[in-house]
């Protein structure tokens, strides 16, 4: 399996960021290598923030993007399901998650990793992803 890892990027207030774009334009964030395999976000430095996922579909055809349910131990609100992201060819959309529906062990978990992954997969090989922290001063 070839689970892709994506860093969340921190923002700072007042300040602007680095360039977003991996390479040509539009390409915001990380390529999810194989979208069946899917990808993980390791949110366990911010419980406290609001995250940011940027998706953006490079492909001839829409991706749709599909966020899991957490299994994280207690996972409140996990009972809400799945969230599918319908993407069409060159979309970009944007979505902030709730935490509590989301976080889990993430694709490919093992003892000893931790429970704060947010993780999903995509319908194809060509979708980018771009995961924003903002700051806690928000």
């Amino acid at each position: 399996m070839a689970i892709t890892t994506v860093t969340v990027t921190d923002l700072t207030l007042n300040t602007e960021s680095a360039d977003l774009n991996a390479g040509a334009f539009g390409t915001l964030g990380t390529l999810i290598a194989t979208g069946a395999d899917g990808f993980n976000v390791d949110c366990s430095n911010y419980g406290d923030r609001k995250l940011l996922f940027i998706f953006t579909d490079q492909g001839a055809a829409g991706d749709d993007v599909t966020i899991t349910a957490g299994n994280r131990p207690p996972s409140q609100r996990a009972d809400l399901g799945t969230t599918v992201i319908t993407m069409d060819a060159s979309d970009t959309r944007a979505v902030a998650f709730e935490n509590g529906q989301f976080l889990g062990r993430g694709l490919g978990w093992s003892v000893g990793n931790h429970e704060q992954n947010i993780s999903g997969t995509s319908a194809g090989n060509a979708t980018y992803l771009l995961v924003l922290a903002t700051p806690r001063d928000l």
